[in-house]
């Protein structure tokens, strides 16, 4: 079985906090506060669950975005591990390929 971590790390703004509620089979479904440059962690067996979605807002910005998805991912991801950055722009994955945070997904509008 192959698990990954999926991380989010709250790179916001001080005193921001980065609300996220996330969904998937066996991924506890409570929503968790993440405080400015502070982070939380997932843990995601890819052959029981292969996406993992989340509805994540801050001040009186909201999105809801798939942050991880085992056919997208798998070889994206360095040593099973997605790393993602949230920015007021929008949320970056390290792409182990590129060795570097890369924009994924923008805000809505």
């Amino acid at each position: 079985m192959a698990d990954y971590r999926v991380t989010v790390f709250n790179d916001l703004a001080q005193n921001t906090n980065l609300n996220v509620h996330c969904q998937a089979a066996g991924v506890d479904p409570s929503t968790h506060s993440i405080l400015f440059l502070q982070d939380f962690s997932w843990t995601i067996n890819i052959n029981t669950n292969p996406m993992l979605s989340c509805d994540m807002s801050w001040a009186s910005v909201k999105g809801h975005f798939d942050i991880f998805d085992a056919k997208r991912d798998a070889t994206r991801c360095a040593r099973n591990w997605c790393a993602w950055r949230v920015k007021q722009d929008g949320l970056y994955l390290f792409i182990e390929a590129h060795r570097r945070l890369e924009l994924q997904f923008t805000w809505p509008h």
